[in-house]
This record gives structure tokens, sequence and C-alpha cells, in this order.
């Protein structure tokens, strides 16, 4: 097996990685996991728990290996699970629905499924999409970490529960729904705000202390996603893009992987 580059551990976004070097960066990522809570990090209750759960996957999976962010989805299932039982839910989990695709960076898989939310973003929430079109605020900016950890890095642990409860029970349609709904919570403070704060807002949302979770879920359950429609639209833009070919999605990979 090829040795990591030294670019693979660093931090800049996911890589897959072989079995040694999956390891280092999970050395890396566990203290740094839900680190306001305490309870992963070195000589927390769930630590060891943690580390088990993340290298039975890496050996089970070790053409997946560690990803940078699957830390936070087996931590919220050891919230509730015991350590074989979130190794088993962890397991189905990334082998369901986006999962893989985005853990493994495959571009063609993640351009469909932006495309997807743009396309329900435009249709649901037609003026906050011109204003973020018109500012060049794309999705791969702020959906890839949301749609990867379940919004489990990026908002308080309360209300992500209640959205996992949500999505396992309704399916990939309301991670849809969940994301439109954060961003018309947050439209009316992005009225006239430029680019960098618009940036900011989108990405540091874990360290908001003002989200009420009652006006976010009333948002979230205005937008209308069936999971039926969803799933249509799914497969109409998975057909749209293997027909026109590769370049919109070199153009959004370069996007994903280089752009700051």
């Amino acid at each position: 097996e090829t040795a990591p580059s030294k670019n693979a551990t660093e931090e800049e976004g996911p890589h897959l990685l072989g079995s040694e070097g999956s390891l280092k960066v999970l050395d890396k990522d566990l203290p740094r996991t839900f680190a306001n809570l305490g309870f992963f990090h070195k000589g927390g209750p769930l630590e060891q728990q943690l580390r088990d759960v993340l290298e039975a996957y890496i050996f089970y999976r070790p053409d997946v290996g560690y990803v940078q962010g699957m830390s936070y989805l087996a931590a919220m299932l050891l919230l509730s699970l015991d350590t074989f039982q979130a190794f088993v839910a962890l397991t189905n989990l990334l082998h369901s629905h986006y999962f893989l695709s985005f853990f493994a960076m495959d571009m063609l898989e993640i351009t469909i499924r932006f495309n997807v939310f743009n396309h329900f973003f435009q249709r649901q929430l037609p003026a906050l999409y011109d204003q973020f079109a018109e500012l060049d605020v794309t999705c791969e900016l702020y959906l890839l970490n949301w749609l990867m950890t379940l919004f489990a890095k990026s908002l308080p642990i309360d209300i992500t529960t209640r959205l996992w409860d949500n999505y396992l029970l309704v399916g990939e349609s309301f991670m849809i729904r969940a994301a439109l709904g954060v961003l018309k919570w947050l439209s009316m403070q992005f009225i006239d705000m430029p680019f960098e704060d618009l940036m900011v807002v989108l990405t540091h949302l874990h360290t908001r202390e003002d989200i009420d979770e009652d006006e976010l879920f009333e948002c979230i359950a205005s937008i209308k996603v069936s999971e039926l429609d969803f799933n249509e639209v799914l497969k109409i833009e998975g057909s749209k893009l293997n027909t026109t070919g590769s370049d919109k999605v070199l153009q959004i990979a370069s996007t994903v992987v280089y752009r700051s």
C-alpha cells in the first residue's frame, strides 16, 4: 500500500487514506470531536469507545479508511448506543444515501447532490437564491460539511439530535429541507451582508448561542420537499450530468478542493 502523502493528513478537507494514515488523522480528530462536551477528549468517558468504533470501521473498510467528519457521526451514535451497536449503526449509515460518495470525494455524485439542492433552493427560497448567486456564494462552500456530518459539526447537539431523528424517519429529502430551513432562518440576517461576513455566518453556526430551536424547526417545516419529489429530481439531475459529460463536475471539483 502506498504511504499517504504529507498533504493527506492536513486539515483542509477530507481525504481517503490507508489504514496507517487513517489512524494518524484519527489521533488528531478525536480530541476535537464535540470539544465543548469533553466526552471524547483524552481520558473522557467515551474516548476509548469512539476510538474503538472508528478503528473497527477503518479495518472493516480499509479501502475507505477514516475521513475527517466520521468522528462526529460515530460520536452522535455513541451518545445513545453501546460500542458494538454504534459500529453497526455507523456502518449502515455510511453505506446509505450519499455518505461514501461524499467521503470519497466522488465529484460526480457530489455535483448531482449540489444540483438537486440548488433546484429546491431556487424553487423554495428564490430571493435568497438570487442574492447568493449575485454574491457568488455557491453551495459547495457550506453544504458539504453540513451533509457529511448531518449537521453534527455545525449546530448545537440538541438541535442536531432532533434533525437526526427526522432524517432517520423520513430519509435524505429531510436533509435538503433542513439545510434550506437553516438558510431561511438566517435569511433576515443576510440582507445587505457582504460575501465575507455571509461566509462567516454559514461556516460558524456551531459558535452561535442564539439559535431558537422552535423557530428553526418552523422554518424547516415550511420547506416543502417530499421524498418522492426529491427522488424524482435526483434521478433527473443524475441523468443530465451523465449525459452532458464531466466539464461541470471538474469545475465543481476545483471549487470544493481548492477554494477556501
